[in-house]
């Protein structure tokens, strides 16, 4: 198990290579896409370490805690404390100079770019486990989760590939009497969507909607999921 603490930097000794899929690649042309998955909220987090090193049985994974989360520089954010399930996916390139960027290294495990020396490919999984995320000491707090009956979030899990203009958000209708269907919008910059704005919150949800993204001529298109989960917070630290 990973043992780590909140907004703080952490390093990963992860065995890897006893599942290693392409044993005949080179490891500078190797990268590991790892997904951390929250046990209690269901929360997704993406990153590649940056800095790993792949030893004859573990690859060693920095990870930077930053407020603003950066898939492809090792910065996460993660939150709430708690546990976590990670999955470790292994990523190949064609060429021994690698650069992790939106348009050259998959955003999450199944997200497949155009066939290029350039670009990564994700080969599969070859770790899995948990990770321990513990509060700052003076910082704990008590948590809850309520449901609040409209959108609270919506989430980019991938931003997808060659925009030409801003796709149409639409979240799914409640399925109760007397609801009200939330709305929201995108922006993309180059060629990615990389916001997305709640324009009205709805109400009357009981589970989390879908999003369905239309329009803007995509190549990949974006993932977004939204959650109508409110996370309350009892604060006892000094």
């Amino acid at each position: 198990m990973i043992q780590a603490i909140r907004e703080t930097n952490f390093d990963a000794f992860i065995e890897t290579e006893a599942n290693r899929i392409t044993v005949s690649y080179p490891t500078v042309r190797i990268r590991h896409l790892v997904k951390f998955i929250n046990d209690l909220d269901g929360s997704v987090f993406y990153a590649y370490p940056l800095l790993s090193n792949i030893f004859e049985r573990y690859t060693t994974m920095p990870f930077i805690y930053n407020a603003t989360p950066n898939r492809y520089t090792g910065k996460i954010n993660l939150k709430p404390a708690g546990y976590y399930k990670y999955e470790v996916y292994e990523v190949i390139w064609g060429q021994d100079e690698i650069v992790l960027s939106s348009s050259t290294a998959p955003a999450t495990e199944t997200d497949v770019l155009r066939a290029s020396t350039e670009n990564g490919l994700v080969v599969g999984l070859v770790a899995i486990g948990k990770l321990y995320l513990a509060e700052k000491d003076g910082s704990e707090e008590v948590q809850y989760i309520q449901n609040a009956k409209r959108v609270q979030t919506l989430t980019i899990q991938s931003g997808g590939t060659g925009y030409t203009s801003a796709p149409t958000v639409k979240i799914a209708a409640p399925g109760t009497t007397g609801g009200k269907q939330a709305t929201a919008t995108c922006t993309i910059s180059g060629g990615v969507v990389n916001t997305v704005t709640i324009t009205y919150a709805g109400s009357g949800y009981t589970t989390n909607p879908i999003v369905t993204l239309t329009g803007g001529g995509f190549t990949t298109q974006a993932n977004i999921t939204a959650s109508i989960e409110q996370t309350n917070y009892i604060y006892y630290g000094q």
